[in-house]
């Protein structure tokens, strides 16, 4: 059986179970999810939507103004960009996700509207368990994306954007997400997109330990670049290019570089390097082809490139030059699932672990809507009384038998006066049947 076949169906027994039980639960009716994901976008489109993590607290922000949106999580990866939110009214909700686009990544409508797709209730749940246990990753298993769930919660938590629903929600994806990586080996081949780059150069390029590799950036997709580099043997020579020449000397020692640039020198290495690996971070393209083109010393040369930024840092005209292959996320994935061997019986491990998971969050979400009802009766229950004692006694502290008989039964009579009604009209609620027998079932009759 095939990764891609493996994925699709996994937990696919286990929610379909849940929806032929009928489920109808309150706190999801207005659960909802935007997404921009590698299954619905290219590479070339996802990365105009991508939300940078230093940006993630001002995105927060400026969705907040839009009021039709209740709660919201945002999340932003190399694979997706997606909105978690609740609203009372999904039109509205979505016309104004569309303006925050607009306004915030300049955006036009046409483009949001044609690469995205929405879930509902249940299918956000089922989505969200598969996301943070690395099941929907183009590396399956990485580990990375719950750190990024992580973040993403975090700061919707820290700017007051969480409602109840979203809250247990996120609580319930980590906790189950944690347990799916310490219980099964599923992310022990690969850890991240950055740890598969060097996998396949490894595989395509290499051996690493005959190839000198070049590494641009300095943060934590680049230090997880070197450690992956590392862990599977070394290369003949690991060099580093970063434009704070600081951050490189703050980690040279422990990943074993060779050599470190600085930025500028860039097209003049890479004429000495069989493999870059670009994990920069920028907003847009830093390398440009043409100018590597005007100073390379010998087209015969291979040159390999995996680009794992995203926006990309490459620029893609270098697919075009001869003797380099360009990898992006997109086209790196297509050549790792060819190479990658998963064990499925880890899957089905994933799978029992988040069914389990996600038929506890139900049950929580459940209670909580009971708890809530519960509440909402008692406080009815007590306007009720205090309305009527009002009326009633006209601040007596004293009463006969028969007053007291007479403002009981007129209490009775009002709390079931609305109970009594609905029952009575047929057209409310269910048949007529279903009402009595749950009343009933309510009041031990």
């Amino acid at each position: 059986m095939t990764i891609d076949r493996l994925k699709e169906n996994v937990l696919e027994k286990e929610f379909k179970a849940f929806k032929n039980k009928n489920l109808s639960l309150p706190g999801l009716k207005n659960l909802y999810l935007f997404t921009v994901n590698h299954k619905t976008a290219p590479v070339a489109i996802r990365e105009k939507f991508s939300i940078p993590e230093y940006r993630l607290i001002e995105a927060n922000q400026a969705l907040k103004s839009y009021k039709t949106l209740e709660s919201f999580v945002i999340l932003s990866t190399c694979n997706r960009t997606e909105i978690y939110f609740t609203s009372n009214n999904l039109e509205s909700g979505l016309k104004d996700i569309f303006d925050f686009l607009k306004q915030f990544l300049a955006l036009e409508l046409k483009v949001a509207k044609e690469y995205s797709a929405v879930l509902k209730e249940d299918k956000v749940v089922e989505h969200s368990f598969k996301l943070a246990s690395g099941l929907d990753s183009l590396v399956l298993g990485e580990m990375q994306i719950l750190s990024q769930v992580k973040f993403a919660y975090s700061t919707a938590q820290s700017e007051k954007n969480l409602g109840k629903t979203l809250e247990l929600l996120f609580q319930s994806v980590i906790k189950t997400a944690k347990e799916v990586h310490q219980k099964t080996n599923l992310s022990k081949s690969s850890q991240s997109i950055s740890s598969a780059a060097v996998d396949l150069a490894n595989d395509i390029a290499g051996p690493l330990k005959t190839k000198t590799i070049m590494v641009l950036g300095a943060g934590n997709m680049a230090k997880l670049v070197l450690e992956h580099i590392l862990k599977i043997g070394g290369s003949k020579e690991t060099v580093v290019l970063n434009k704070s020449p600081h951050r490189v000397i703050e980690f040279s020692e422990k990943y074993k570089i060779d050599r470190s640039f600085p930025f500028e020198d860039i097209y003049s290495i890479l004429n000495e390097v069989d493999i870059l690996v670009c994990a920069a971070g920028a907003p847009h393209f830093i390398v440009f082809a043409e100018q590597f083109k005007q100073l390379r010393k010998d087209p015969d040369k291979e040159l390999f490139i995996f680009d794992v930024s995203l926006p990309r840092n490459i620029d893609s005209e270098f697919g075009k030059l001869p003797n380099v292959k360009l990898y992006d996320i997109d086209s790196l994935q297509a050549v790792y699932n060819m190479t990658i061997c998963v064990n499925s019986e880890a899957l089905i491990r994933a799978e029992k672990i988040i069914s389990d998971g996600t038929k506890a969050f139900y049950e929580q979400i459940t209670n909580q809507d009971v708890d809530s009802l519960i509440k909402d009766l008692r406080k009815k229950i007590e306007d009720i009384k205090k309305d009527k004692l009002a009326k009633l006694t006209n601040d007596k502290t004293s009463f006969t038998r028969e007053e007291v008989d007479y403002i009981a039964s007129n209490l009775i009579n009002t709390v079931l006066h609305m109970p009594v009604k609905t029952l009575k009209d047929s057209h409310l609620l269910g048949s007529r049947e279903d009402k009595i027998q749950i009343l009933r079932d309510l009041f031990g009759i």
